[in-house]
């Protein structure tokens, strides 16, 4: 059988779980730049907040040695609006606590692609781990290791780069009222 024939099913597997999109890509699609790493340490409000972030998640070098060891990928798309009840953006552009969804999805479909055989399956997501108010800061110690994984950002994929080989549209978000897409994205052998 072949295997990209097998795995397609996953996507739908991803829309049952609340992804609006999803779609099987080559690992070849999956761009890694040490730029983005960069800007996850200058930029971002949450870098050294999250294990799932730097500088404890793995660096663009480990994280092209990684991709190297897969040939596919399942990206998938959820979509998010300030006018949904809880609003991802309450309080402003770095409130995102309904962005939690995209952890639990990669977390899910990496178990149910797990469990379906293929036993390398590693999901990842589009900004920080949210499962705790607080991370503990301590490798080992997470409290939630079966769902939180680390941001593709993070690990130095470029997410918008990845995205648009992969056929969907890249967006700056500047506005609250924008509706928001974050990429989740699991490794399959």
């Amino acid at each position: 059988m072949n295997p990209h024939t097998d795995i397609v099913r996953f996507c739908e597997v991803a829309r049952k779980l609340g992804a609006a999109d999803a779609k099987i890509i080559d690992a070849d699609c999956i761009v890694v730049e040490n730029r983005v790493r960069l800007k996850c340490q200058y930029g971002c409000p949450f870098y050294g907040r999250y294990l799932t972030c730097p500088p404890f998640s793995p660096s663009p070098e480990q994280t092209v040695k990684i991709i190297d060891e897969y040939d596919l990928g399942l990206l998938f798309a959820v979509h998010f609006s300030s006018a949904t009840s809880k609003r991802v953006f309450e309080d402003g552009i770095y409130s995102i606590k309904d962005m939690v969804i995209v952890q639990k999805i990669a977390a899910e479909l990496e178990r149910e692609i797990f469990l379906s055989g293929y036993q390398f399956a590693f999901a990842m997501t589009g900004g920080p781990c949210l499962l705790c108010s607080e991370c503990t800061l301590q490798p080992g110690k997470c409290r939630h290791p079966e769902s939180a994984r680390p941001a593709m950002e993070s690990m130095g994929i470029n997410v918008s780069a990845t995205i648009e080989k992969a056929g969907y549209k890249s967006k700056v978000y500047t506005s609250t009222s924008d509706i928001v897409t974050s990429y989740g994205l699991v490794l399959i052998v």
